[in-house]
């Protein structure tokens, strides 16, 4: 069994290996130690200086999402959404869900985000801005250095879903003037599902202590930021999975650290994208993440070729729904998969292609 998938993903050794040891009670300086450490050595890979600004919920990343839309977004606010698919259109529905005052800029299939596009909305006293910066459905990446532009010139406060492009591209909070990232533990840290994270700049953090009363007692970030200080969450953490993260952490800082580690991501996305080239595969134009490629069809059902993959060789690889259902496949690079890997499920796709445009052919 072989996974492609963005998340979760193919897990590495030393995470599965944190299982064979005994685990201390979460409620201790001992549990309390391993969770400042992590969190020191998370919050310099997120490129983020400031302190107690990196908080970690028991909950998937759109619940992170959903819990910083109601502690940030207040009632004289006015955001901005970019929405290029089925996480823009997440933040979205949550916008509306929690009656808050926003627009979106829609971006259908295939359109890149531009400057042009972009500025359509300058000086127009917008205070926040909310993109999935890895736009995971269709695999577009957006430009953080151009979104982060506008957002400097309007004086609005950036909030990014970074769930599938960190630890996959450069991405640096510090550098890009984020205020608030959103990260969850199955995607670019290679862990189980079931933690996400919210890293704060200073305005940011003032911001949601200033919340009065969210809608969610449990997502009360506040109660976070307090008992992060003494390396605690206020309810039962996931805490097999914190112990993942110091053992990936760990691990990447033994693989050369975060450049090393982009840079062997990178390696394998090209590698990919190269071979891709070669064999044909139509590859969609717009700037991609080296978390995933997408690979368009026309010829046949590319959710045909998901479950053949999956029945037939135990490999896993991304279908994509709604319109592009029948389109769109999308294969990760993250995760313990290497060359030899790629080159394998090239060969099956290959052949799965060749007897599926033979059984077309056949109607």
């Amino acid at each position: 069994m072989k996974h492609f998938i963005v998340g979760p993903v193919e897990m590495y050794p030393c995470t599965k290996d944190v299982y064979k040891n005994e685990m201390v009670y979460f409620r201790t300086p001992e549990f309390s130690n391993i969770v400042f450490d992590s969190i020191d050595k998370l919050s310099k890979l997120i490129g983020n200086t400031e302190p107690n600004s990196l908080i970690y919920l028991t909950a998937s990343g759109t619940a992170a999402m959903e819990a910083v839309v109601e502690n940030s977004v207040f009632e004289n606010d006015k955001v901005l959404v970019i929405n290029g698919g089925t996480f823009g259109k997440r933040f979205c529905e949550l916008m509306k869900y929690h009656n808050k005052n926003y627009d979106s800029i829609e971006l259908p299939w295939g359109k890149a985000l531009t400057k042009d596009i972009l500025y359509q909305y300058d000086n127009m006293n917008y205070t926040m801005l909310f993109v999935n910066l890895h736009e995971t459905s269709v695999g577009q990446l957006y430009d953080i250095q151009l979104i982060s532009e506008f957002c400097k010139k309007n004086n609005m406060l950036l909030v990014v879903d970074a769930i599938s492009t960190f630890l996959a591209d450069d991405y640096d909070m510090n550098k890009f003037d984020i205020d608030c990232t959103i990260v969850s533990s199955q995607k670019g840290l290679c862990l189980s599902a079931g933690l996400s994270f919210v890293s704060v700049s200073k305005r940011m953090k003032e911001k949601i202590l200033n919340c009065i009363k969210p809608s969610s007692s449990y997502f009360d970030l506040k109660d976070y930021f307090n008992n992060i200080k003494r390396g605690q969450t206020p309810y039962t953490p996931a805490v097999a999975i914190m112990y993942e993260l110091r053992a990936i952490l760990n691990y990447i800082e033994s693989c050369g650290g975060k450049k090393a580690w982009l840079d062997y991501i990178a390696s394998k996305a090209q590698y990919f994208r190269k071979k891709a080239c070669e064999y044909g595969y139509q590859i969609p134009s717009y700037p991609l993440s080296n978390m995933l490629t997408p690979l368009y069809f026309e010829d046949i059902n590319a959710g045909e070729l998901v479950a053949e993959l999956k029945d037939r060789f135990q490999i896993y690889v991304n279908p994509c729904g709604g319109e592009l259902a029948d389109k769109l496949i999308r294969i990760s690079h993250i995760g313990n998969t290497n060359i030899e890997d790629i080159d394998n499920l090239f060969e099956k796709m290959n052949s799965i292609i060749v007897e599926l445009k033979n059984k077309e052919l056949c109607i």
